[in-house]
């Protein structure tokens, strides 16, 4: 799976692609805030099964680039996971409503990263 990991903090991010990374053969990007996960997601050259994005950032967030993956019709077979500190109900509402389906709290657990990964796979098995 082509993973896209995007989330302000160095380390948030380090910690997600070492999750991933042992639980299969993934290929896994980094962004460091919504403007670079943007430049990644709108390359024609690029293409990612998957995001983990975290909602809180400098700039533009995760709710403002899950909102542009969804109104960008390239995109709309990306699957979204929000992976946030972020637990207040409006939060958590409007993620939802802008279209996420997945929603992780930080500190991700190992099993929880793996759970998710596995029923992202599973879901991308049978739209196949």
């Amino acid at each position: 799976m082509k993973i896209l990991i995007v989330d302000d903090e160095a380390t948030s991010r380090e910690i997600l692609k070492k999750l991933i990374g042992v639980h299969g053969n993934h290929q896994i990007t980094t962004a460091q805030n919504g403007d670079e996960a943007w430049t990644y997601l709108d390359d024609p050259n690029r293409v990612f099964d998957l995001v983990f994005l975290d909602i809180n950032m400098p700039g533009t967030d995760g709710l403002q680039v899950l909102g542009r993956i969804r109104q960008a019709a390239h995109l709309r077979s990306v699957k979204v996971v929000m992976c946030t500190a972020a637990t207040d109900r409006a939060t958590v509402a409007k993620a939802i409503q802008l279209g996420t389906q997945h929603y992780l709290v930080k500190p991700c657990s190992e099993e929880a990263v793996v759970a998710k990964l596995k029923q992202i796979e599973t879901i991308m098995a049978s739209a196949s």
